[in-house]
């Protein structure tokens, strides 16, 4: 029986406008709730993530295709791009979502963060993927739009739209708690 692939959400803006950090507060607080979070990293510029001399990038040399490596804390693979993102996702372990920073060719549903000064401009306002804005500025069209430190009202957003772990959190009354919004 082959699993379910998770469900893959892409994470795009400029770089400096403040992904990586989202995804960090984002990824605590989809943890804390107990789900398990794969993360997929895409970078447009040449890099050699094999190190010279070693036996990996040796044997590579000689002619394998590709290498992997296992150690007590965690393994790595060195070989050709797996092809997209969701092939890179099969890769990973069992886990119940995949946010995947960068990836912007890729036909992924996207949240978008977007801050002035850093983004020229909204990629929502031409890409009908994005469903969510992380901003400083209201965004072009109708979306959820969240405030950067609002890691809790995004998760809680990836997992009404996922179907991911408990329902949102509740206050007094049975009332959803409404994420801090922008706009």
């Amino acid at each position: 029986m082959t699993r379910r692939a998770p469900p893959i959400v892409a994470v795009s803006g400029p770089s400096g406008v403040g992904k990586t950090r989202l995804l960090r507060r984002l990824v605590a607080e989809l943890a804390r709730r107990g789900l398990r979070v794969g993360i997929l990293k895409h970078t447009g510029h040449e890099h050699p993530f094999d190190r010279r001399g070693k036996d990996t990038e040796v044997l590579r040399r000689a002619g394998a295709v590709a290498a992997a490596i296992e150690g007590p804390s965690g393994m790595a693979y060195f070989g050709p791009p797996a092809g997209g993102a969701r092939a890179l996702a099969r890769m990973l372990p069992a886990v119940d979502l995949v946010l995947a920073e960068g990836w912007k060719r890729e036909p992924l549903p996207r949240i978008e963060v977007y801050r002035r000064g850093v983004s020229p401009e909204f990629l929502c306002a031409r890409d009908r993927r994005v469903f969510a804005v992380v901003t400083d500025a209201p965004p072009p069209r109708p979306l959820p739009a969240f405030e950067a430190d609002d890691a809790s009202g995004l998760a809680d957003l990836l997992c009404t739209r996922h179907r991911l772990g408990p329902a949102p959190r509740r206050r007094a009354g049975g009332r959803s708690a409404a994420p801090r919004r922008r706009g």
